[in-house]
């Protein structure tokens, strides 16, 4: 019966955990993403890096070029390495499926998990 629960308790905690990203505060989820989505990883001159997200959305005259994975709030996450962002990503919900490159910079096309 313990383990029944613990498995519930899990398996509700892995719902949650993959519903919490954003792009500019946008919630990403089943209802306004497909199944892909495209990350290119931006890096920053103090070496961190954001995540511009890719996901199917249309221009928004209010957001500023370059929709990057944030939280809730709007707030740019940051990442130590394309690695670090990429296992956020697997964290919540997604995948690389393929990796290309687009002139000099690295991009992701990852998958719903």
């Amino acid at each position: 019966m313990k383990k029944g629960i613990f498995l519930l308790l899990f398996a509700a905690q892995s719902l949650l955990a993959s519903a919490q990203l954003y792009v500019e505060g946008t919630r990403l989820d089943a209802s306004n993403t497909s199944n892909y989505l495209e990350a290119t990883p931006l890096r920053r001159a103090d070496g961190t890096y954001h995540f511009q997200i890719d996901f199917g959305q249309k221009a928004n005259r209010n957001t500023k070029p370059g929709e990057c994975l944030t939280d809730d709030k709007g707030r740019r996450f940051e990442f130590r390495s394309t690695v670090d962002g990429l296992n956020f990503l697997y964290e919540n919900g997604w995948e690389v499926n393929v990796v290309y490159n687009v002139e000099d910079l690295r991009r992701y096309l990852l998958k719903r998990r």
